[in-house]
């Protein structure tokens, strides 16, 4: 499902779809599911629903919980969905809308968060005055001043002004970090002004969760010393070579080849995800926030990445394709469905036979998100999170190396 152009099949739904927002702001769920199963139909209407249940997710605010994932799985499940497509991801959607009626909200709109920026006095220094705020904890005032600087600069120079904050202190398990880079990816995908609720939100999220942090200081990045080469970080990385894995980081970021640097990590987090997952979702999120980042701030991240978020390097062996298995394609695609509904035999299997046999690696990504489209409420946060992680991170490591991430996270699914 990607974000919708408009059309006429929009503005013939435009009834509908004011009705499904106000049944969203008002908790009126069970006339909204039925509005929602009698028009999930039509694509484009399933395009609106999305934005909204984004809207809406992103103004959780729930006193009674420290680190709150409802934008973080949206997002999550919003990135499955351009997987999956329509109609296979319908049946994710529905979960994504009633799960956004279990959280508690704030009363706020894009419009409300557009006006309270627009009457704040001229800041001689816009960026200054938001990291005090930030520190001091002045939540209200940081997510205005968040939405100004968005407004008067545009988004990414935003999300640059907020994650050289974060680097200061990543939150525990990396919550800091992977929050604000969903917060950011939600105002992108929405634009302006609609973005400018989920940047305010992260302005408020920031300021009270890291109240008394001040900005880190970013050193000048030292000119590098080596050529830069993605196999030679891989090797000093699986080396315990770090005074090479040091050069190498300098070079890859100060050519900003951001994706060559956080390969070798994001494999070593798939191969031990963490509690939770946590370990991988943070890799994740260091490399969607990299190209947001300049070189120094880049190197400052990864540098400490690669030191204290994992303990060993380097791609396993024995989850190494082989050769193309002499197998009837349609035949793997059914075992695969099999294997991800009843568990047996192990995902590491099927998947294995379905990359080998030459099934392209969206349709097996695909194939897993719909085998978990039928959620339930309860089943949510922390396995939806991982999941999109693993997913992502298959897509990116490629065919070759995509079994890595799926074989170990579905294995430690719940379900």
């Amino acid at each position: 499902m990607n974000v919708p152009r408009l059309s006429a099949a929009m503005f013939g739904r435009a009834t509908e779809i004011s009705q499904f927002n106000q049944l969203l702001v008002t908790g009126q769920h069970q006339k909204a599911m039925r509005l929602f199963d009698q028009t999930s139909t039509d694509p484009a209407f399933c395009d609106l629903v999305l934005d909204s249940v984004v809207m809406a997710n992103s103004n959780q605010s729930d006193p009674q919980l420290r680190t709150p994932h409802g934008l973080q799985t949206t997002n999550a499940a919003r990135a499955m969905l351009r997987i999956s497509g329509f109609p296979a991801g319908v049946p994710l959607l529905r979960f994504l809308t009633l799960y956004s009626f279990s959280l508690r909200k704030r009363d706020l709109t894009a419009e409300d968060v557009r006006i309270k920026a627009r009457s704040m006095p001229q800041i001689a220094d816009p960026v200054a005055a938001l990291y005090s705020t930030f520190t001091d904890g002045d939540y209200a005032v940081a997510g205005a001043l968040l939405a100004r600087i968005a407004l008067d600069r545009g988004i990414p120079a935003t999300a640059q002004v907020v994650l050289r904050y974060v680097l200061g202190d990543l939150g525990k398990l990396g919550h800091n970090l992977a929050a604000a880079v969903s917060f950011l990816d939600s105002a992108e995908a929405l634009g302006l002004p609609r973005g400018l609720l989920p940047l305010a939100n992260l302005g408020f999220v920031i300021a009270e969760s890291m109240k008394g942090t001040r900005p880190v200081a970013v050193p000048p990045l030292e000119s590098p010393s080596a050529s830069p080469s993605p196999q030679a970080l891989a090797d000093a990385a699986e080396g315990g070579a770090f005074d090479q894995v040091e050069a190498q980081l300098r070079a890859l970021l100060s050519a900003r080849r951001t994706d060559d640097a956080v390969r070798p990590l994001l494999i070593a987090a798939a191969t031990d995800p963490g509690f939770l997952g946590h370990t991988l979702v943070l890799a994740h999120a260091i490399r969607r926030a990299a190209p947001r980042l300049e070189p120094a701030e880049n190197f400052l991240l990864f540098w400490k990445a690669y030191r204290t978020l994992v303990s060993r390097f380097g791609y396993p062996g024995f989850l190494r394709l082989g050769p193309p298995a002499p197998m009837e394609r349609d035949a793997v695609l059914s075992a695969l469905r099999a294997s991800l509904q009843y568990k047996t035999p192990p995902a590491e299997v099927t998947i294995r036979q379905a990359l080998e046999v030459g099934v392209p690696l969206d349709e097996v990504l695909a194939t897993v998100v719909n085998a978990y489209g039928h959620w339930t409420v309860g089943e949510k946060e922390h396995t939806i999170i991982l999941l999109d992680a693993a997913l992502e991170t298959a897509r990116f490591l490629g065919r070759d190396e995509a079994l890595l991430p799926l074989a170990v996270a579905l294995m430690r699914l719940p379900f």
